[in-house]
């Protein structure tokens, strides 16, 4: 038994308070004259006894209330043992698709642990259907300590996808092997109508890229792609232009730009001025003035200077800034249209599309988890409180000890 607030034992000192009670409290024998004790020597020698017994109960059953609440305030708990698994197998649902792997997956089941690399990390059954999804490798690193394992065995495809946020420390012994489930992945990720014609988005990934590529077919043979992807129509783009009369060649250069990408993307792009007083709801606005750049709901390219920034156009977090004024020299060697793109956001659901064909991997050296230098104990303790055990037996103790004192009246 070990105790969590072991100074609180200090107060089992406290047991020498009924012993002085006890002692003081003895009354002081009395004399009587008789004629003769021959009759009586027998029956006060066995009434003392049981006088005697029962007020020592009385001072044992205090002293054990006492004592019993002390352990209580001590917090009492015990300690149970619990071998930790030799090894564990962490398989990545997704691969179970690969035939040959799973044939092993389900022979290596039969002497060892095979857990799923999912969340809360279910036992495989190679009877049950498998439901795959994007992997949170990282996440589920942080939850490895749960299996009680000495080493853990991953099996993943360690897409780059799948690895999001800070990367981990633990303590757990790691083993991360990287399985190809596919050398390489192909398919359409968009489709535009342009006019009489649609305009294709293809990509193609491998372990180490992925590679894009348009083309513009016939509408009919389009229906012949394996995709489910509606062909989007195009609308004309709407952007809103005002700028101060210090910065009206910026803003040709920027309508010379979006009139080349118009052209370029075959995508209709209206250009209208207004006034300060005018802002419109949607589209894009281009806002050229040092004054406080206005609320807007669409996508948003104020004037902000930076000498510090290495682009003419940066991200913030709301909007897009332009960090220099304009000249031809710029506008040409920093390549102003490519920069413009981001603002057209033709493909809003395009990064969700990709995630389905990206199969760049990760490296096993960055892949793996980092690993303390603290020792996994192979035996771990878990504690089990005692208290209410303890609980339980004051309250026992008390209502005898008054039970016993109402009787002996003391």
């Amino acid at each position: 038994m070990f105790f969590a607030n072991p100074m609180y034992l200090w107060a089992l000192l406290g047991l020498a308070v009924p012993v002085a009670i006890h002692l003081w409290s003895k009354d002081e024998g009395k004399t009587i004259k008789v004629g003769s004790i021959a009759n009586l020597k027998e029956s006060e020698n066995a009434q003392t006894r049981t006088l005697q017994l029962n007020e020592w109960l009385l001072l044992l059953l205090r002293m054990l209330a006492i004592a019993l609440l002390v352990f209580i305030l001590a917090e009492p708990f015990a300690k149970t043992k619990t071998k930790n698994q030799d090894l564990v197998y962490l398989v990545e649902p997704e691969l179970l698709k690969i035939d040959t792997f799973k044939n092993s997956m389900d022979s290596l089941t039969e002497s060892k642990t095979v857990k799923l690399l999912q969340e809360d990390f279910p036992e495989y059954n190679a009877a049950d259907s498998v439901k795959t999804a994007v992997t949170n490798y990282w996440q589920l690193a942080q939850g490895f300590e749960k299996l009680k394992a000495d080493s853990l065995v991953v099996y993943s495809q360690t897409l780059h996808i799948g690895f999001k946020g800070k990367r981990p420390e633990i303590t757990e012994n790691v083993n991360w092997v990287t399985i190809d489930s596919a050398q390489t992945t192909a398919g359409v990720v968009a489709l535009t109508q342009l006019q009489d014609s649609v305009e294709v988005l293809e990509v193609e990934s491998t372990k180490q890229q992925l590679r894009f590529k348009q083309s513009v077919r016939e509408a009919a043979s389009v229906q012949n792609l394996e995709t489910d992807l509606e062909i989007q129509h195009l609308d004309t783009l709407q952007v809103y232009a005002f700028a101060e009369d210090s910065l009206q060649t910026d803003l040709k250069f920027l309508k010379t730009s979006f009139e080349a990408l118009s052209a370029y993307l075959k995508r209709p792009i209206a250009i209208t001025d207004i006034a300060p007083n005018e802002i419109p709801e949607g589209g894009i606005l281009i806002w050229l003035s040092p004054s406080d750049t206005p609320e807007f709901s669409g996508t948003l390219l104020d004037y902000q200077p930076d000498a510090f920034a290495s682009d003419l156009i940066v991200k913030n977090s709301t909007h897009f800034s332009l960090t220099e004024n304009l000249t031809r020299k710029n506008v040409v060697e920093q390549h102003l249209a490519e920069h413009l793109l981001p603002l057209l956001n033709l493909h809003p659901k395009l990064d969700e599309a990709v995630q389905k064909y990206d199969r760049r991997v990760l490296a096993d050296a960055f892949a793996t988890p980092l690993h303390t230098a603290e020792e996994q104990e192979l035996n771990q303790a878990s504690n089990i409180p005692l208290t209410h055990w303890f609980w339980l037996a004051l309250l026992i103790t008390l209502i005898v000890e008054r039970l016993l004192s109402r009787i002996r009246k003391q």
